[in-house]
């Protein structure tokens, strides 16, 4: 279908793997780039006279070996750094997504070491505003995790990001906690982090809803030594209030500056669950 020059829209899931193998596909068949796109499965909606071509489970090994095949090519065309934007890009949550990689890799195979200083076309525009997304919640996500200390001693912290960054940032937490056990569970995106003393990486686990939430509520089990940190936080909070102005207010001009809002139900100071 894809070589017979019909109009046609790829779906393929929001994953690196999963969108440079709908891009490998694109090009084995020989396929008119201008009559081909693609989708995130979960968004797909043909247009009048569109063929549907959905590509297989991102689990076969076929699908992860034809990604890294394309993307070796990409790296060797266009050079490291344009490669490694690709896979900021594609853990974006924006539903253009992939269609945006696919274009912006065109435009690399065809214009190879070039592409780096092509900032003006407009593949590489809508490209460089996916990149921006994410290297942006990837530095949120470095800053804004909080863990939670369980009687075991492992670590635990639940993190909702716009975009899928925990894969992209895990090496991160990994040299800052080496020696420590933990887990950050994404319950948005369906993926965790897991850590053991000692390992120089994580190992990045996909999760079903069930699995996602019985891991978050593992935050609620927090160690007495937890608790007594956190009450001892409050107590300096309280302290440091200034007439007139509540617990909600209070320090609200510095958090507004340097903490997005969508972050803050994780602050012990503004949560009335904690012993005070």
């Amino acid at each position: 279908m894809l070589a017979c020059g019909e109009a046609v829209v790829v779906c393929c899931e929001r994953t690196a793997e999963s969108v440079l193998a709908a891009i490998g596909v694109t090009y084995l068949s020989h396929a008119d780039p201008h009559r081909v796109r693609l989708v995130a499965t979960d968004k797909a909606q043909a247009r009048i006279g569109e063929k549907v071509i959905a590509l297989g489970d991102e689990d076969d090994g076929s699908v992860v070996a034809l990604a890294k095949r394309v993307y070796a090519g990409f790296e060797r065309s266009c050079g490291t750094t344009c490669a490694r934007r690709v896979v900021l890009a594609c853990a974006a949550d924006e539903s253009g997504m992939p269609e945006a990689v696919h274009r912006y890799l065109r435009l690399g195979f065809s214009e190879g070491k070039r592409l780096y200083e092509d900032v003006g076309a407009p593949e590489a525009l809508a490209f460089a505003k996916l990149v921006q997304r994410v290297s942006s919640e990837c530095e949120h996500t470095r800053q804004f995790v909080r863990f939670v200390r369980l009687p075991d001693g492992t670590f635990v912290s639940v993190f909702e990001p716009n975009e899928n960054t925990l894969p992209l940032v895990c090496c991160h937490f990994a040299r800052r906690m080496k020696e420590d056990r933990f887990v950050i569970v994404d319950p948005r995106h369906l993926v965790a982090i897991f850590h053991e003393p000692g390992d120089a990486s994580c190992a990045v686990v996909g999760l079903d809803g069930e699995t996602a939430a019985m891991l978050a509520s593992r935050v609620d089990e927090a160690d007495e030594r937890e608790r007594l940190v956190q009450a001892l936080w409050q107590r300096f909070y309280r302290a440091m209030e200034l007439p007139g102005r509540g617990a909600a207010s209070r320090g609200y001009d510095l958090r507004a500056s340097w903490m997005p809002k969508r972050f803050w139900h994780g602050l012990p100071e503004l949560d009335p669950r904690l012993r005070r």
